[in-house]
């Protein structure tokens, strides 16, 4: 397995868990063990998958420090309610060629103690090089200059909403990932309160009529 590391680009990590990037976005406490499920289980895969990862195998790739995925419904947002309901689903690691995301891992995890429990398949969207994308776009904004803010990955699967989360001991940023469809500005730094007067007649939309008939 090749030396971690995240970014040669705007971010730059040490390799340790939780430890600092210049622009004060930390990254959590990986499961123990994680990194070597994701390698065991990409490699287990057929070849013929590697199509799916830029043409990469997984020894051509560096695993990533990884961050929590967490997600919040409808019904939640529909009330107001954002991050205090969103729950963590497992851990994602991005899967880099370079400088560049070719795709990312999902480790499922237990919702109490955290531990990775098993391999919940890969990831070849976009949303893995907007993630970077969203990551540079947030370094020079004075919030980050003030305090630690955590990586963390936030989605509603029901109004295709997809952000990235930063999460601190005062605040928090949500910048939002494309594709928006017109509803808000992709890579728009956002508070709380901000995205869900965005999200919430949205919510309250998806609710009131069932998929495939909302305008």
């Amino acid at each position: 397995m090749k030396p971690n590391f995240l970014l040669g680009l705007a971010l730059v990590l040490s390799g340790l868990p939780g430890h600092h990037c210049h622009a004060a976005i930390i990254y959590p406490q990986a499961p123990d063990g994680g990194r070597q499920m994701v390698y065991a289980s990409v490699s287990a895969l057929p070849r013929s998958m590697s199509r799916y990862l830029g043409g990469f195998q997984i020894e051509d790739l560096t695993i990533a420090d990884p961050y929590r995925d967490y997600s919040v419904g409808p019904t939640n947002l529909a009330s107001g309610q954002l991050l205090s309901a969103a729950q963590p689903v497992g851990w994602r690691y991005l899967l880099m060629h370079g400088t560049n995301a070719v795709g990312a891992a999902v480790l499922i995890a237990d919702k109490k103690s955290g531990k990775a429990l098993k391999f919940g398949g890969l990831n070849q969207t976009d949303f893995s090089n907007e993630t970077l994308e969203a990551l540079r776009r947030a370094e020079p904004l004075p919030q980050i200059k003030k305090q630690d803010y955590e990586l963390r990955r936030l989605d509603c699967p029901a109004l295709l909403f997809v952000a990235v989360w930063l999460h601190g001991k005062s605040d928090d940023i949500i910048i939002p990932l494309p594709d928006t469809f017109g509803r808000w500005n992709a890579y728009q730094p956002c508070s709380e309160s901000e995205m869900i007067k965005l999200l919430e007649p949205e919510a309250k939309k998806r609710l009131k009529f069932p998929p495939g008939m909302v305008d």
